[in-house]
C-alpha cells in the first residue's frame, strides 16, 4: 500500500516541483504587491512657549519621512502621523532641535526620518504698558464744544524686543470726526498697525467716549453726563477696574450756569480701599468685586447747585496687582484725594 503511494507521488516529480516553484513565486509577488513604500511630509508639532519667550521666525512646518507597510494601512494612517519636538530640547537662541518621535504610527508600519533635526530660533521678549492717545478732526457746530473724552482701555500692553519697546512711548489712534456732533457719542477705534516686531496683547479695539456740550447758560433743573468716575485712595500697588467709567447727574441751579462749568467743577469718586499685602502676596479683603457708592465732589464755585440724582449710584470695583509691584518695605504713594471740593452723595448723612 505504502509502495503504491510512494510510486504515485514520485511520478512526474519534475513537473510537480516546477509547479510548486511557480506557485511560490506568484504568492511572493502577490504579497509584495500589497507592500507600499513612499515618502511623505508630516507636520511638526512644537511645544508652546511660556513667559516672555517666543519663536523669532516661523519654524519648519513639515519634515520628510519614508513610510513602509501594507498599502491600505500606509495610505490611511499617513494623515495622522506627526513629528513631535520635545520641550526639553528647546532653548533660547538658534539651535538644531532633534526629532525624537513620530506619533500616529500603527503597528506593522516602518517609518524612517529623512531629516532628523529642525532649526529653531527662540528669543526673549519684553512687555511694556503704554498710554493710548485719541486724535480728532473737525469741530462741533457753533455753540457746541468738545469738553472731555474717556478711553477704554486708556492703556495697553505691547510686546517686543527690549530695544524696540524703548521707541514706543504712546499709541495714537486714527482721527475721529467731530463735524456736526451736538451731543455725547461713543466710537470704537482700532489700534493702527505697529512697527514690525511689536505686537499688542489683547484686543486692538478701543472705545472713545466723547463729551459734546452746548455753550449756552441755563437755569432750573438740568442733566449733565460724561463725568469721569475716579478712584479715591487707591493702593499704588493695585490696579482697579470699574464696572462704569462715567456718571451722569440731575441737578438744579437758580443761577445761570454753563454745562462746561458743571463738568469741570465736579468729580465723581468711589472709595478704592482694598490693599495689597506683600507678606501674604494677596489682595485684602479677598472678596471681589467691591460694591462702592458713587459720591459727587463739587468745587466752591458750584455750591449754589443742588444735585438731585446720581446715575449710577453704585458700581463694582475689581482689583489686581500692578505689574512691577515694589518689594516689601518700599515707599508707595497710596493715591491722592481732591482738595477744595465739597462732597455730595445720594445719602448726605453717610
Amino acid at each position: 500500500m505504502i509502495r503504491k503511494i510512494l510510486f504515485k507521488a514520485s511520478r512526474n516529480w519534475k513537473a510537480k516541483l516546477i509547479s510548486l516553484f511557480v506557485a511560490v513565486f506568484f504568492y511572493i509577488n502577490l504579497q509584495n504587491s500589497k507592500i507600499l513604500i513612499k515618502t511623505i511630509s508630516v507636520p511638526v508639532e512644537y511645544p508652546k512657549l511660556t513667559g516672555n519667550l517666543s519663536y523669532n521666525k516661523n519654524p519648519e512646518k513639515t519634515i520628510p519621512v519614508r513610510v513602509e507597510g501594507l498599502k491600505d494601512v500606509v495610505n490611511y494612517y499617513s494623515q495622522f502621523m506627526k513629528a513631535v519636538v520635545d520641550p526639553e530640547d528647546v532653548q533660547i537662541g538658534v539651535t538644531e532641535v532633534p526629532i525624537k518621535k513620530i506619533v500616529g504610527v500603527p503597528s506593522g508600519v516602518k517609518v524612517t526620518k529623512l531629516k532628523k533635526t529642525v532649526p529653531v530660533e527662540i528669543e526673549s521678549r519684553g512687555l511694556k504698558v503704554v498710554p493710548i492717545e485719541p486724535s480728532f478732526e473737525g469741530n462741533p457746530p457753533a455753540n457746541f464744544e468738545k469738553l472731555t473724552q474717556i478711553l477704554s482701555p486708556a492703556k495697553i500692553t505691547v510686546s517686543g524686543k527690549p530695544y524696540e519697546l524703548e521707541k514706543i512711548t504712546k499709541i495714537v489712534l486714527p482721527e475721529i470726526s467731530l463735524t456736526d456732533k451736538r451731543e455725547p457719542f461713543a466710537k470704537t477705534v482700532r489700534i493702527p498697525d505697529l512697527p514690525k516686531g511689536i505686537s499688542v496683547l489683547g484686543s486692538r479695539d478701543v472705545t472713545v467716549n466723547v463729551n459734546i456740550i452746548p455753550l449756552s447758560y441755563k437755569t432750573g433743573e438740568q442733566t449733565a453726563a460724561g463725568i469721569p468716575i475716579v478712584c479715591s485712595g487707591l493702593d499704588g500697588r493695585l490696579e482697579a477696574e470699574l464696572s462704569e467709567e462715567q456718571a451722569a447727574i440731575r441737578y438744579f441751579s437758580v443761577k445761570p450756569i454753563r454745562s462746561a462749568q458743571i463738568l469741570t467743577g465736579i468729580v465723581a469718586q468711589v472709595p478704592c480701599n482694598y490693599i495689597y499685602d506683600p507678606v501674604k502676596n494677596k489682595i485684602i479683603p479677598e472678596l471681589q468685586p467691591q460694591i462702592a457708592k458713587v459720591r459727587i465732589i463739587k468745587n466752591k464755585d458750584l455750591k449754589g447747585i443742588e444735585v438731585l440724582q446720581i446715575n449710577p449710584e453704585k458700581i463694582e470695583i475689581r482689583y489686581k496687582v500692578k505689574e512691577g509691584t515694589p518689594s516689601p518695605g518700599e515707599n508707595v504713594d497710596p493715591g491722592e484725594e481732591g482738595s477744595g471740593l465739597e462732597e455730595w452723595s445720594t445719602n448726605p448723612s453717610s
